[in-house]
């Protein structure tokens, strides 16, 4: 079983390693550096955005009793279980740690900056920008052994399940969330798409659920897809199926075969891009699951993988789909040596300045992954704002400004500019302007409702690698398709061993 050696030894390499090791280094990928690039600023002297309106603080909900005739409320106003009042927040300065940098970080800054401007309660928040999320996870890591950690933290939900691991280092919550004063309403909570919703509640011991993190915006891996290319093939509608799109591809493979031109031989249909979640999406097309139904880890070994795993292998033996190593997706895809490629949202500005590059006025959008007996996917994934252990009244404090980041206006300024997913689904109303602006953004939010998120098992920061790594050895020219149950038992044993040893 030669072909197995690369995931056994992937495996190997990593369980030697003690568990929070593990997580870094995944993280890290191939960064070998041991210091964190990070830079502080205060909010508060951040510059303002332009030509956009400042949405202010939510006020304090503080319902209004009924009074009778003889003045005697019948529905007392409900009581907050906190016992903070609104006078202790003052003052408070709140710190806040996340993984960007350039427009994104100065958006953030402009953002965090009006809410100390207008917030009612005189909290301060101060961020501090480290240059990508591995630099942040070796910070937290410090952090952590010394006591230090800030008050809001944004991390993916695999990290918020690996940093609250002891249960002990991040707030449930719930308890603010539900608080009658401070908290959001049944309205508010049902506003948040379901998919990113559930995704933050982790299951703890006993069956019980603590919320980690409150979504702050989803990004998504899509299928990039040329529709001038596809109708001159004779492709006037939009693929839905896994036939349809292979249909499509072997024809452009085909088109570019026979047009007399040897430089683009071998190309046309699918650019396969490497990416953590692209088996994810195929399983997910073909009708399965990869994390099992009672909760306990992940499952590869079933007919819906070996189905997803075979088409994919099929289109490559077909020559229906081709990798181009070294090569630029975006430059090919703006060259017709790719009918489509898998990118995620954040490659949407570079592919359209790859069109504009090759001088090309082809039409392009952005499609789920096509269903196969199931419905279309779109596979989601990003970062909450998770908030640690400290007082009631700084924990409260992190939670307002949380709170205040995902409202429905601040939600749209956010996602507009970095073309992300809102998470709530009253945000839509307020970037009809900007979808006018940027059709395949556009796309993209159209199918939010096909939304299937990646797990947030701990074990996920390095079970996305050996996914890639499995991806790999199926593509390999040696590899058959009558390799492909051999491949899933492996990436079975695999995965139960990094869900055991990593959280």
């Amino acid at each position: 079983m030669g072909t197995m050696q690369p995931i056994r030894a992937y495996l190997t390499a990593f369980l030697k390693l003690a568990p929070g090791l593990i997580v870094i280094l995944a993280l890290a990928g191939c960064h070998s550096s041991q210091s964190a690039n990070k830079t502080t600023v205060p909010a508060s002297q951040a510059p303002q955005a332009d030509g956009t309106a400042a949405a202010t603080a939510r006020p304090t909900r503080t319902p209004v009793a009924t009074i009778t005739p003889a003045a005697t409320p019948t529905n007392p106003p409900p009581v907050s279980t906190l016992e903070v009042q609104a006078e202790q927040l003052n003052g408070l300065t709140i710190t806040f740690w996340h993984p960007w940098s350039g427009e994104q970080a100065s958006l953030l800054e402009q953002l965090l900056a009006e809410y100390n401007r207008t917030n009612p309660w005189g909290i301060t928040v101060q961020a501090t920008a480290y240059n990508g999320v591995s630099w942040m996870e070796e910070a937290v890591a410090t952090a952590t052994s010394s006591e230090s950690l800030p008050d809001v933290l944004v991390g993916y939900n695999y990290q918020a399940s690996h940093w609250d691991a002891a249960g002990s280092t991040l707030v449930d919550l719930e308890r603010y969330m539900a608080d009658p004063t401070w908290g959001l309403t049944a309205d508010e909570q049902a506003d948040f798409f379901p998919a990113f919703w559930s995704q933050d509640a982790a299951d703890q011991p006993g069956g019980a659920a603590k919320r980690l993190g409150l979504p702050l915006h989803r990004s998504a891996l899509v299928l990039y897809y040329n529709q001038s290319y596809a109708r001159a093939l004779g492709f006037s509608a939009l693929p839905d199926t896994t036939y349809e799109l292979r249909m499509r591809a072997c024809a452009a493979a085909e088109a570019n075969a026979s047009d007399g031109q040897t430089g683009n031989d071998g190309t046309g249909g699918w650019l396969i891009t490497p990416h953590p979640s692209l088996l994810v999406g195929w399983i997910y097309a073909f009708g399965g699951e990869i994390t099992r139904p009672d909760g306990r880890g992940y499952q590869f070994d079933t007919p819906e993988a070996g189905q997803a795993l075979d088409y994919i292998k099929g289109l490559q033996d077909s020559g229906c789909a081709f990798q181009a190593v070294g090569a630029d997706p975006a430059a090919e895809f703006a060259a017709r040596r790719a009918l489509f490629f898998t990118g995620s949202l954040a490659d949407l500005p570079a592919v359209e300045a790859a069109f504009t590059a090759a001088g090309n006025r082809d039409e392009w959008t952005v499609l789920p992954f096509p269903g196969s007996g199931a419905a279309p996917v779109l596979v989601t994934y990003g970062p909450v704002l998770s908030i640690t252990h400290s007082t009631t009244e700084r924990e409260l404090a992190a939670w307002l400004v949380a709170e205040w980041l995902v409202s429905p206006e601040n939600q749209a300024q956010w996602v507009a500019n970095n073309h992300l997913l809102p998470v709530r689904q009253s945000t839509l109303a307020y970037l009809e302007d900007a979808v006018q602006e940027n059709a395949q953004w556009g796309a993209a939010l159209e199918l939010l409702p096909l939304a299937r998120s990646e797990p947030a098992y701990a074990s996920w920061s390095v079970m996305r690698w050996a996914l890639n790594d499995a991806l790999a050895e199926l593509l390999d020219p040696g590899f058959t398709s009558g390799q492909i149950p051999a491949l899933l038992e492996a990436l079975q044993q695999t995965a139960l061993d990094i869900h055991t040893q990593v959280r």
